[in-house]
């Protein structure tokens, strides 16, 4: 789930959340003249939309033409302050579905195949399906997603609650 950060006149850094599908305007941040919008499918980002005589820059360089796909860590500057996008989001528990009656695939921890119907997560950072269930019926469960604090391939955390790894707060930013 994508998030813009703001850093307060405090130094404090908060968080807004960018609906899915959805337009999040620059005044519900305190910034006057730009909006947010959730690209979803496969576009994976967020769509800055700035108004005309506003000015706005992104990771240092002028937003032309008034729009601009931002991606993961991406710095926001305008008059009012800074910005940072996030677009980390939080892993879900789901029954996996094969895509039109294809090959199972398999889980890279246990190596076993992901079958119609079995508690999966697919990460959001590289797409690979995991096994996550949980114990049941005797059966200890296959916990394959969070056996490990990342994801081995990309290094997207595997918690399942909603806490963002990344904040702006955590990197060496430089005024």
């Amino acid at each position: 789930m994508s998030c813009i950060w703001r850093q307060g006149v405090d130094g404090l850094w908060a968080s807004r959340i960018v609906p899915p599908g959805r337009t999040l305007s620059g005044q519900e941040l305190g910034t006057a003249g730009i909006a947010f919008h959730d690209l979803e499918g496969a576009e994976r980002g967020v769509l800055l939309l700035v108004q005309p005589g506003v000015w706005v820059r992104v990771n240092g360089l002028p937003v032309l033409g008034g729009v601009r796909v931002l991606g993961h860590k991406d710095e926001i500057l305008v008059s009012e302050g800074r910005l940072f996008l996030s677009l980390e989001s939080t892993p879900t528990v789901v029954l996996f579905h094969a895509p039109g009656g294809g090959r199972a695939p398999i889980c890279p921890i246990c190596r076993g195949p992901i079958r119609d119907g079995c508690e999966a997560i697919q990460c959001p950072g590289c797409s690979r399906w995991f096994h996550q269930a949980g114990p049941s019926a005797g059966s200890p469960g296959k916990p394959c997603w969070t056996y490990a604090p990342t994801c081995r391939f990309c290094n997207h955390p595997t918690p399942l609650d909603a806490t963002a790894a990344w904040r702006p707060d955590q990197e060496e930013i430089h005024v």
